[in-house]
């Protein structure tokens, strides 16, 4: 009776050792193969264009990879190019302009992906009582644009389309947050800004303006940039990309709940969303299209003597695929 006491108590310990074993093992195997966790700094431009960033903060996206994401926020993504390269921050969003003019400078940073698009972001806007009803009635006329931007750029592209080049205008050069004075002054006949003001035009001026149908005359993209980037940025690259294609999804899944993260975020109002919203695709991506329109823009910065510069760089210099490849290698469409 002792024995088969012994021999219960024996294998009742032989059996615990092993449980205590087992969970020692697993526990050692997880901790031995878990991500690393990166912590990094992003610069994001307060815009809604930035909306899949706000998406994935609301929702977690980036808990389930390889980074842990604090945002600085900004406003434009000139500001957000600049502490990307003095070193304050791991990434930045910035806009395929940003881009093209500071490729003219040969600086050393990269795009590792475009996470949004827009084709009506920058609109042409004129005095109603004026009567232009084409671009070719823009001839001659007191056109205020934001020197060296896409707000100039575009309406290059708007003439170009009629065969007129800026010395057929008369260009009036305003910050962005005063072009509208210069309307309001009468010192201009039309002018040409980006949201949030085109909006702000269209709810303070209306009936005093016509806001003309330009939409898939020019498209706008946003980017995540860093410095030209090592084995290691590339990784953590790879897991912010991996949080915004979460993101990303939901934003396609529960448009009603992202936009209200972004109202919440930005104090913005449901009629402004609305009213950029539909202009905007939500789309991870390394395409032609953004090597073409960076290309385009400098090519432009170039030949108006926007810059010191007179050679457009290889474009291709300034794109890194290396993230994309590994979470959406069927995105990427550039030369390898």
């Amino acid at each position: 009776m002792i024995i088969l006491i012994n021999k219960n108590l024996i294998l009742s310990l032989i059996t615990l050792l092993v449980f205590i074993s087992a969970v020692w093992l697993y526990s050692n195997f997880e901790s031995h193969w878990q991500q690393p966790k990166y912590p990094l700094i992003i610069a994001v431009s307060k815009t809604p264009l930035s909306t899949p960033f706000y998406v994935a903060k609301a929702i977690g996206a980036f808990d389930e990879t390889c980074v842990s994401v604090k945002f600085d926020e900004v406003v434009g993504g000139q500001r957000a190019f600049a502490k990307v390269m003095n070193g304050d921050v791991d990434f930045g969003t910035s806009s395929d302009s940003v881009i093209a003019f500071q490729s003219l400078a040969n600086k050393a940073f990269v795009t590792h992906a475009m996470f949004v698009q827009s084709d009506n972001d920058v609109k042409l806007i004129t005095r109603a009582s004026v009567k232009i009803n084409s671009t070719m009635d823009l001839k001659g006329k007191r056109i205020g644009v934001t020197q060296g931007t896409a707000s100039e750029y575009f309406l290059s592209t708007l003439l170009a389309l009629e065969g007129l080049t800026i010395e057929d205008v008369e260009l009036h050069h305003y910050k962005p947050e005063q072009l509208m004075n210069g309307f309001i002054n009468n010192d201009i006949d039309a002018f040409v800004p980006w949201e949030p003001f085109g909006f702000q035009s269209a709810q303070l001026l209306n009936g005093q303006i016509n806001i003309h149908n330009t939409k898939s005359l020019n498209s706008l993209s946003f980017n995540l940039i860093s410095v030209t980037a090592d084995n290691l940025l590339v990784e953590k690259a790879k897991c912010v990309v991996q949080g915004l294609s979460i993101a990303i999804d939901y934003i396609a899944s529960h448009p009603s709940e992202s936009k209200q993260i972004v109202m919440n975020e930005l104090k913005l109002s449901a009629e402004f969303i609305d009213w950029v919203w539909s202009d905007y695709i939500f789309k991870l991506g390394l395409n032609q299209s953004l090597m073409l329109s960076v290309e385009s823009q400098a090519i432009w910065a170039v030949a108006t003597q926007m810059t010191q510069f007179n050679e457009v760089p290889n474009i291709e210099h300034f794109i890194d695929s290396r993230a994309m490849l590994q979470v959406m290698p069927n995105a990427v469409n550039i030369p390898q």
